[in-house]
C-alpha cells in the first residue's frame, strides 16, 4: 500500500459514511438547543440595560445548534464536509461587535456547538456551566460591576444626612468621591453601583431643592 493510499484510508475512516442514527443525532441537536437557551439566559441577565441587543441574543442562542448541524453533516459525507469548507470560506460577516464581552458570548457559542457536534456532551455541559454560572457572579465581585458616577451641583449648605439617605436607598453601594465648596455653591462626585431605579433616584435627589442639576453618568474605567 502506498503512502497515498495511507493518507486516503485515514480519511476515509474519519467519516462515519452516513451511520449516524437518528437518536445521537436527536441527542446532539437537543444538547445544542439546551446549551443556547442557556446562553442566551446568561446574556439577558449579565448584559448591561442599555446595550442590551435582543436580535443579538437571538443569534446567540441558535449558533450552538447551526455550528452543531454543520458538524453532523460534515461527519456524515466527505463530500459534504468539503462542499461545507467551500461554501463556509466565502461567506463574510461584517456585523460590529459593540461590546468587547459580545464577543467572548459569540465564540462561546460558537465552541459549544463545535463540542456538541463531536458528541463530547461531558466537556459541554460541564464547560458551558461554569463558564455561565461565573459570568453571572462576576457582577457581585467589587470592581468589576459597572459602576455609575452622581453629579450633583447645587447650593450650598445643603441636607447631607437626607442626600446620603437618597443615595443608599437606590443604590447597592456607595462612595463620595469629591466635595468641592466654592461661596455657595456646591459639586458632589459620588460613585454609585448598582442603581436599582435610575430615574427615581435623580427625580428625588432634584425634589429635595438643594440641587439645580444632577446627572448619572456611566463609568467606563476607574477612579483613584
Amino acid at each position: 500500500m502506498s503512502f497515498t493510499d495511507v493518507i486516503k484510508k485515514s480519511v476515509l475512516e474519519g467519516f462515519h459514511t452516513g451511520d449516524l442514527s437518528t437518536m445521537s443525532m436527536a441527542v446532539t441537536l437537543g444538547m445544542a438547543v439546551a446549551m443556547g437557551l442557556f446562553i442566551y439566559a446568561v446574556y439577558r441577565l449579565s448584559a448591561r440595560g442599555s446595550f442590551y441587543n435582543r436580535d443579538f441574543n437571538k443569534s446567540l442562542a441558535t449558533l450552538p445548534v447551526i455550528t452543531a448541524g454543520i458538524l453532523l453533516a460534515m461527519q456524515s459525507n466527505l463530500v459534504i464536509s468539503l462542499g461545507m469548507v467551500g461554501a463556509l470560506s466565502i461567506v463574510r460577516f461584517r456585523t460590529a461587535v459593540k461590546e468587547p464581552t459580545d464577543t467572548a458570548f459569540m465564540f462561546w457559542a460558537i465552541a459549544t456547538g463545535i463540542i456538541c457536534g463531536a458528541g463530547l456532551y461531558f466537556i459541554a455541559l460541564p464547560l458551558t456551566l461554569i463558564l455561565g454560572i461565573a459570568i453571572l457572579l462576576s457582577d457581585e465581585v467589587p470592581g468589576v460591576a459597572r459602576n455609575r458616577i452622581l453629579v450633583l451641583d447645587g447650593s450650598y449648605p445643603y441636607d447631607e444626612a437626607r442626600t446620603v439617605g437618597i443615595v443608599k436607598k437606590y443604590a447597592k453601594w456607595y462612595n463620595v468621591r469629591t466635595e468641592s465648596v466654592h461661596n455657595d455653591a456646591v459639586n458632589l462626585i459620588i460613585e454609585v453601583r448598582k442603581v436599582k431605579d435610575a430615574s427615581g433616584l435623580i427625580r428625588e435627589l432634584r425634589q429635595t431643592g438643594a440641587f439645580h442639576d444632577v446627572s448619572l453618568l456611566v463609568q467606563e474605567g476607574t477612579i483613584d
